[in-house]
């Protein structure tokens, strides 16, 4: 199978190669080469070819991903583990980095009478995957905790990610105010 193929796999939601990619740490570097197409395609879905706002797009793209991993793996294992739940970086890694790929589906943004509806069904679709992810890598036995920690983890990255873009143009602010003053204040 190639690599392709894989990304066929995991956007169509496919237990079984969630399964595969957890116990197999070859699909590591496919894994993480997902994360990073999924992040320019997007970056050039949102910024079309202008340098820095492509630069910001992939970036963030890649910083949302990093984020939303940390906590899936922070509220999976600390907050709402099972009794069975065992699982190590590399697993979460490579199952999580092959569940973004349904984010190759924005895409379809570029035609004009379905655009509107692709972004809805990429987070859904995201999310469905993420959740197979985190089922299989960090064994539940349950989809609905599984779901439980997407979700409560897509929240938490989403108020990092509220507060980071805040405070950024709150000192931008600071920054761009603090000019020097053309006057002295002290006449000698």
């Amino acid at each position: 199978m190639n690599y392709f193929q894989r990304l066929q796999k995991a956007i169509m939601l496919d237990v079984s190669f969630y399964e595969e990619v957890e116990n197999d740490k070859k699909f590591t570097d496919q894994a993480m080469m997902t994360v990073v197409l999924v992040s320019i395609v997007q970056g050039l879905m949102i910024a079309g070819f202008a340098p820095i706002a492509l630069v910001q797009g992939i970036l963030g793209s890649l910083v949302r991903f990093i984020i939303w991993a940390f906590f899936i793996a922070f509220v999976g294992t600390r907050i709402l583990p099972e009794p069975e739940t065992k699982s190590n970086t590399g697993e979460l890694i490579r199952t999580l980095g092959f569940a973004y790929a349904p984010g190759l589906l924005v895409i379809f943004k570029v035609l004009p009478f379905i655009n509107s509806f692709v972004d809805p069904i990429v987070v859904i679709l995201q999310l469905a995957a993420m959740t197979i992810a985190v089922r299989q890598a960090l064994d539940f036995n349950s989809t609905v905790r599984a779901v439980g920690v997407c979700i409560v983890a897509f929240l938490l990255m989403i108020v990092a990610l509220t507060l980071f873009i805040g405070s950024t143009w709150f000192f931008l602010g600071i920054a761009e105010n603090a000019i020097a003053p053309t006057t002295a204040l002290i006449k000698t």
